[in-house]
């Protein structure tokens, strides 16, 4: 049976965590929820796709007494992809009981799995899903008047030369938000009058984990976490992804997120999560 039109509009949840050092990861109530889990239940099966796109990984959600968590399934899940210790995962419900996730390294850029995989063969690697460069930083105070982009992410020459050596490099979110970007040697910052603004505006705090995608052409969007703990971290609303951008930014692709909300999935079948493949489209 293919997937039902519920399953084609459900509202996506996601989650931003720091992968503890434990076999098993604990996930929120929210997203729990998508596997009816929240408050009580366990033995539903989450399937989480593969960053490389083909493979669907049948994880076990269970319960303990610190909550809901993706269990068996999920070491065999890192271990594959080369998942480590301290990285940031953004694991997301599409709909139907399947996971996608994206993983921050220790250089705090998105992973490019094709890279350095070897686990998985090459006809996987080859096929693996394209996405705009991101990256995420976990902010702390001084990032407040100034914040640096991750060197691995200026060595890739995502944002080109020419670009950053302008007599005044701007960033734009929103259209509206133009952000200085300022170099000091090798290092590059958002700074200037605009980004402490920026962040008050959209109620940006030092304690938050702030994501970043580099739409091209200077434009940037971003998405907020708030940090309650370094494995537990939670959603904000604040997103350039909530707000209409206007159609002079041609070089910024449309985002659209709807408003949350839980959603009860008793599990699909690998056959579902397969017809769910065909429409997929990164994110």
């Amino acid at each position: 049976m293919g997937l039902s039109s519920n399953c084609a509009k459900t509202i996506k949840i996601q989650q931003c965590v720091k992968l503890p050092d434990s076999k098993y990861l604990h996930i929120n109530d929210e997203l729990a929820g998508c596997f009816g889990t929240e408050d009580h239940g366990d033995g539903r099966t989450a399937l989480v796709l593969s960053p490389f796109g083909k493979n669907v990984w049948p994880v076990k959600v269970d319960r303990d007494a610190k909550g809901a968590f993706l269990g068996d399934g999920w070491p065999q899940f890192v271990a594959a992809h080369g998942i480590g210790v301290g990285w940031y995962l953004v694991i997301r419900h599409e709909g139907c009981g399947v996971l996608t996730l994206k993983a921050f390294d220790a250089s705090f850029v998105i992973k490019e799995f094709g890279l350095t995989i070897t686990v998985l063969s090459p006809a996987e690697i080859e096929n693996a899903f394209a996405r705009k460069p991101q990256f995420i930083v976990p902010l702390q105070r001084s990032f407040m008047e100034k914040m640096p982009i991750p060197p691995e992410f200026l060595q890739r020459g995502y944002i080109s030369e020419e670009d950053l050596n302008r007599p005044r490099p701007i960033a734009t979110f929103l259209t509206s938000w133009h952000i200085e970007l300022k170099k000091d040697g090798p290092n590059v910052f958002f700074t200037g009058s605009e980004w402490p603004k920026f962040l008050a505006y959209f109620e940006i705090a030092e304690t938050d984990v702030l994501l970043i995608k580099y739409q091209g052409c200077m434009n940037f969007s971003f998405e907020t976490f708030q940090n309650g703990n370094n494995e537990h971290i939670e959603e904000k609303t604040s997103s350039s992804q909530q707000s209409e951008q206007s159609p002079a930014a041609q070089c910024q692709e449309e985002e659209h997120v709807s408003t949350r909300r839980r959603t009860q999935n008793n599990g699909k079948s690998m056959k579902q999560a397969s017809t769910f493949l065909k429409n997929y489209i990164s994110w």
